[in-house]
């Protein structure tokens, strides 16, 4: 580092209690939550639709190839995860080296990209190469976090699918599955547009740039407010000051030096503890087992249960025996996952902060997940019930998923943090959860694929769920390990 580079210091006075966040902070997360907002729509609605698209990619191709249909449609969950893991730690670069906001507008662009690319897919492998780049583009996961721990001060942190009739012999009936898309992208330009125009720059490096966004807004917010076309045009700035005081203190690079080494001399405990990375382990098996439900879950509900002529009679089969799912078309399995996310949005702001607060993180986390197996367990049997309790038993476990999946990830996360040897070590913490979580993400629909369409052929199709009940028990025992302290 060179002697006549300086380093500014942010020092905000803050009381010893937690702060509140102030409107220009908040304006600034509710801007920021626009991007991965719009990459949670681009990435569940392909969900209700994917059995149906690969489907009819195996049946152009070969009909012998639709028995794997449950494999492709999990393999294209899993390149998406996958390339988050590649490229994360290449974002973060980036963003260290660009900015935070350029970074979320290059994965924003990127997003639209593989989005159109998606929906013009005609074959697998042009499917399969669209979701790759959806994962490789996308910063969101790293950069995101990072933004709010550079936004918000250390004090104050604590799609329906409707039916639609188009015209014979036109592009949608080329391109069935652009449609969607091209509703992703809508979401994805607007939340790249008003981040352009109204978020601000976090990284220190890059706060006094000129920012071509915010200054054609504040040049428009002039000429309405009768003042000249250039006034007061500056580069970044922080959040506006109507918070606490804040004041930026100059230190030369050898002052610093002089700082780091004092500190060196205070020893830290290590970062990865023995209980630390049974907290990443559990948080991994987490990971895996939501995405790895989440691959399989659309496709059991389109699944045909079969004829009654090439089912095998009640009388004569195991009672663990299923041949097939709900055979839900893809309006009526966009309406279960529909429901599937009020019952995590209700779940997440009423009872998952009342059951943590009451409980305990720990307690609540070992009881969820032993609600959980149960779960795994009968889930599949919804479907030989008759139909008039069938679907209210399927939608019954998904909304008891829902909660229970929402309490364990926000448990895990308060464990983590609970467990770190020190604050200082947090960010590493967290960066290796975060990327251990993705490989974990990217086997699970690889796994809960294969062992769907293994349980198709030979009868049982509640194996994945009951393996899946199996290592959600390998959880549990691994969460009588953990520790809520250090």
């Amino acid at each position: 580092m060179s002697q006549d580079i300086t380093t500014s210091i942010q020092r905000v006075e803050t009381s010893e209690t937690c702060q509140p966040l102030y409107p220009a902070t908040r304006k600034q997360l509710f801007i920021l939550g626009l991007f991965p907002f719009s990459e949670a729509i681009a990435w569940t609605t392909i969900f209700p639709y994917i059995y149906s698209m690969v489907g009819s990619f195996s049946s152009s191709s070969s009909p012998s190839s639709s028995d794997n249909t449950p494999i492709y449609a999990g393999l294209m969950v899993s390149v998406f995860t996958f390339g988050e893991f590649i490229m994360a730690p290449q974002w973060a670069r980036i963003s260290d080296k660009i900015g935070r906001k350029s970074t979320l507008l290059i994965g924003t662009l990127g997003a639209v990209f593989s989005a159109v690319l998606f929906g013009l897919s005609r074959s697998l492998a042009w499917a399969i190469v669209a979701r790759t780049c959806a994962g490789l583009l996308n910063p969101n996961l790293g950069v995101v976090g990072t933004f709010v721990g550079e936004l918000v001060p250390r004090s104050q942190q604590a799609g329906h699918q409707i039916p639609i009739t188009v015209p014979p012999n036109t592009m949608w009936d080329k391109y069935p599955f652009l449609l969607p898309n091209l509703v992703v992208v809508i979401f994805l330009l607007g939340s790249g547009m008003i981040g352009f125009f109204f978020l601000d720059e976090v990284h220190p490096k890059f706060r006094a740039q000129i920012d071509i966004g915010r200054r054609l807004v504040r040049s428009f917010s002039n000429i309405f407010k009768g003042r000249a076309w250039n006034d007061q045009i500056i580069g970044y700035a922080a959040v506006e000051s109507d918070g606490p005081s804040v004041e930026l203190i100059q230190i030369s690079s050898s002052e610093l030096d002089d700082s780091e080494s004092e500190q060196s001399k205070t020893s830290l405990p290590p970062a990865f503890s023995g209980q630390v990375m049974l907290q990443i382990l559990s948080s991994a098996i987490l990971g895996f087992m939501k995405i790895a439900t989440l691959a399989i879950i659309p496709i059991f509900l389109a699944t045909p249960l079969g004829s009654p002529q090439t089912r095998t009679p009640v009388a004569t089969r195991n009672i663990l025996s299923i041949e097939g799912g709900f055979g839900l078309d893809t309006t009526n399995t966009s309406n279960v996952l529909l429901s599937q996310a009020f019952a995590t949005i209700l779940s997440q702001i009423l009872a998952i902060p009342a059951i943590i607060s009451r409980m305990g993180a720990l307690h609540s986390y070992r009881m969820i997940l032993v609600l959980l197996c149960f779960t795994f367990v009968l889930m599949p049997f919804s479907v030989e019930l008759p139909t008039w309790a069938g679907m209210p038993a399927i939608l019954l476990a998904l909304w008891i998923y829902a909660l229970g999946n929402g309490l364990a990830t926000t448990a895990s996360a308060i464990l983590i943090t609970n467990t770190a040897p020190s604050t200082v070590h947090l960010a590493k913490i967290n960066g290796a959860s975060a990327s251990l979580g993705c490989l974990a993400r990217t086997l699970g629909p690889a796994v809960s694929g294969a062992l769907y369409r293994w349980g198709l052929q030979i009868g049982f199709i509640g194996l994945p769920f009951w393996s899946l009940s199996a290592i959600m028990g390998v959880g549990l025992g691994v969460s009588f390990l953990l520790r809520d302290y250090p």
